[in-house]
């Protein structure tokens, strides 16, 4: 299943954050689609697909105490649509 999460941290902890990021490989599970970073902020984002709730797990937890996540599922919007567009079908009238 498809993930976003857009991590903060604080300003005075970015050349942690720096340093950490340098030595980080994501762990297995976890399959990175794209990353982003917020030029005006202390802010990453990142989409990717999660293999399990283990894999979450391993690529947010070592980062838990110097960085928030606000983590959700994501659907490609055509893919979306199409997904609604069969639900409504079948919804009783």
């Amino acid at each position: 299943m498809l993930f976003m999460d857009i991590i903060t941290w604080d300003p005075k902890d970015t050349e942690e954050v720096l340093s950490r990021f340098e030595k980080w490989e994501y762990p297995p599970g976890i399959e990175v689609v794209s990353e982003w970073d917020d030029l005006s902020t202390c802010r990453h984002i990142v989409v990717y697909d999660a293999k399990d709730s283990e894999a979450y797990l391993a690529a947010t937890f070592p980062w838990r105490d110097i960085c928030y996540f606000d983590s959700f599922p994501v659907m490609e919007t055509n893919a979306c649509m199409k997904c609604l567009a069969d639900i409504w079908s079948e919804m009783p009238v």
